[in-house]
């Protein structure tokens, strides 16, 4: 897919979309976490939701989808992000290097990729595994 392609895509907006989110969300959860515990910062966190899901159900009218698989799958979810979130919180409470502790964290992709792999059974090609070698190096040399 080329690039000009890649713009006209939904899916190419949505992630410009998480990007600018995830990367305003990182820099307000460092400030919060210079005067807040990790606990205290992750029993907040899920307030930031109802501004975001209450219009959503709403339009739904409350309408939910009620596949088990789905559900419980989304309940993992929010335990991995729970988790993952107060780790980061901890970590960047730590007064360690903002840019660093992002950078090495959010390469959880490489954990996400070989999980599809074993899990899903999905395939890679040469580039894309060169790519993971990569990012591997780069966290290495990140963690530094």
């Amino acid at each position: 897919m080329s690039v000009t392609a890649s713009f006209r895509t939904k899916w190419f907006w949505y992630s410009v979309l998480c990007i600018l989110s995830w990367g305003g969300w990182t820099i307000l959860a460092k400030i919060a976490s210079r005067d807040m515990p990790a606990t205290t910062l992750q029993f907040i966190f899920p307030f930031g939701y109802l501004p975001v899901v209450a219009p959503l159900l709403f339009v739904r009218r409350f309408w939910l989808e009620r596949s088990w698989k789905g559900i419980s799958c989304g309940i993992a979810n929010g335990i991995l992000a729970a988790i993952g979130s107060l780790a980061l919180f901890a970590a960047y409470r730590t007064g360690g290097n903002t840019a660093v502790i992002t950078t090495v964290t959010a390469m959880y992709p490489l954990v996400s990729v070989v999980l599809a792999v074993i899990v899903l059974h999905e395939r890679l090609t040469y580039l894309q595994i060169l790519g993971l070698l990569f990012a591997a190096a780069a966290f290495v040399i990140f963690s530094f």
